[in-house]
């Protein structure tokens, strides 16, 4: 396990958001000196939490993700496969840190809509579009059919759906593809398509349709909710102690592992059967991201979240454009240093055999977030309709997917899905809730414009590569 080379890549997502928002917050004297240490707390267990959770996902989770995909498909059990794909869809997003900050700030911002009813809403539309995307796979379904008639619903549906769940559904599309989600489902993918035989696009695509059944989860419950503001910020967790915070995060935690652990354990003993070496290796992994998840949990629920929405708030009456600016900056900070990002960027670089370099995705990847935390924070500052900026983009993505590569437009869903990292829910929109003044309407809406313009930016790039493609051969 390397830990030492986590702990550098987390470190190097978390300190300069921490040093900005230290230093803006002084400058601006929108917390004391006290709530700045509070503040330098809650970054070391955010690190370190991230640390230990990524390190026991990649060691732990992941591993057992590609062999349960592979052990899985081997027993030729259609009614196998759903029933796993569906059982591990839902245990892993209810575990999944972004939904639960995510359900956490949701909670504070309305009456109508509880914590856990959110989640289980999140993870069962997680869970729907992971088996869908496992039978995919199976059946050779063509990717680009399955996303064009998924977002198509979803464009539809938002039109007679309160723009608060709209909000909501599309931020949940976006943080249900975290730090436990991406790892295991891209695995469980791999390892299913490995024992298929698999074509360029089969490596993809399980995280872009796994992020389409919470928007539409979330949008189908807020046909039954009327919204009710409970005009609260999401600043008020550090009125409670630390260790309350802390012990509170251990049994919470704790509820969410004990299915997971549950499961793996079923699978090896009956299905997987790994040498005892390997599954304590295993389940090793799983004890580091539970305690990682504790202490990041513990982290943004003490005072990470809440020195993000004051600073927002505090801006957003300084200097609106400042307030976006300065957004745009910490978007690009944000990609720059997110594991996944760089899992992935890797992975599209050795799948395209390098005609897809690694660094020219992670500039098109800093640059679509950057514009997305910006146009997102402005709608929030002004209160805009979140539809005059979802709709149309979307439009523009599903026409562009008609003439975009396959493999880039599995790329590209997948890459949207990435981009929203634990940064995204733990600071960046919480920041724009303080934004927004904490207005139901306006607060939501920042992980969704996250999760969209990595898609636009990266269909736009395939498009570049196919015309350089067709120059290249009739030059020859």
């Amino acid at each position: 396990m390397d830990i030492l080379k986590q702990l550098k890549e987390v470190t190097l997502s978390v300190l300069p958001i921490a040093l900005i928002a230290s230093i803006l917050s002084l400058l601006l004297k929108s917390s004391s000196v006290n709530e700045i240490l509070n503040f330098g707390i809650s970054c070391l267990c955010v690190i370190f939490g991230l640390t230990l959770f990524l390190t026991g996902v990649n060691n732990g989770l992941m591993p057992v993700g590609n062999k349960i995909g592979a052990t899985i498909t081997k027993s030729r059990s259609l009614l196998l496969i759903i029933l796993v794909s569906l059982c591990l869809g839902f245990i892993i997003t209810v575990a999944e840190p972004d939904v639960e900050v995510l359900a956490k700030q949701v909670a504070k911002i309305s009456n109508s809509l509880s914590e856990s009813t959110l989640i289980i809403a999140i993870a069962s539309g997680v869970a729907l579009f992971l088996m869908l995307s496992l039978i995919r796979t199976i059946l050779h379904l063509p990717l680009k059919v399955i996303l064009f008639v998924g977002y198509s619903i979803v464009l539809i549906l938002a039109l007679f759906v309160p723009p608060f769940f709209v909000s909501i559904g599309f931020d949940a599309g976006g943080a249900t593809t975290g730090p436990m989600s991406v790892p295991f489902i891209m695995a469980l993918g791999m390892g299913l398509a490995k024992v298929r035989g698999k074509d360029e696009e089969s490596e993809f695509g399980y995280v872009a349709l796994s992020s389409i059944g919470p928007i539409l989860a979330v949008m189908v419950l807020g046909t039954f909710i009327n919204v009710e503001s409970a005009g609260a910020s999401v600043a008020d967790s550090a009125s409670h102690g630390f260790f309350q915070i802390l012990l509170s995060c251990f049994k919470s935690t704790g509820i969410s592992f004990i299915p997971i652990f549950a499961v793996c354990v079923i699978m090896q003993l009956f299905f997987m059967k790994l040498p005892f070496h390997k599954a304590l290796r295993m389940f090793l992994g799983m004890l580091y991201a539970y305690v990682g998840l504790v202490l990041f949990s513990c982290g943004v629920e003490f005072s990470f979240s809440q020195i993000a929405n004051t600073l927002g708030a505090t801006l957003a009456e300084f200097s609106k454009p400042l307030l976006v600016l300065l957004g745009g900056v910490l978007g690009s900070c944000v990609v720059l240093a997110e594991p996944a990002i760089w899992v992935l960027t890797e992975q599209v670089e050795d799948v395209s055999q390098g005609s897809i370099k690694k660094s020219l995705m992670m500039v098109t990847l800093c640059v679509a977030v950057s514009i997305a935390v910006m146009l997102g924070l402005t709608r929030s500052v002004f209160h805009l309709p979140i539809l005059v900026f979802i709709i149309p983009c979307y439009a523009v993505i599903l026409i562009l997917m008609l003439f975009t590569p396959k493999l880039f437009s599995a790329i590209a869903f997948d890459s949207g899905g990435v981009a929203t990292g634990p940064m995204s829910s733990a600071f960046l929109l919480p920041y724009a809730i303080g934004a927004a003044g904490g207005s139901s309407d306006a607060s939501f809406g920042l992980i969704a414009f996250i999760a969209m313009m990595p898609i636009l930016c990266i269909e736009v790039l395939g498009l570049i590569y196919r015309l350089t493609l067709k120059k290249g051969k009739k030059n020859e």
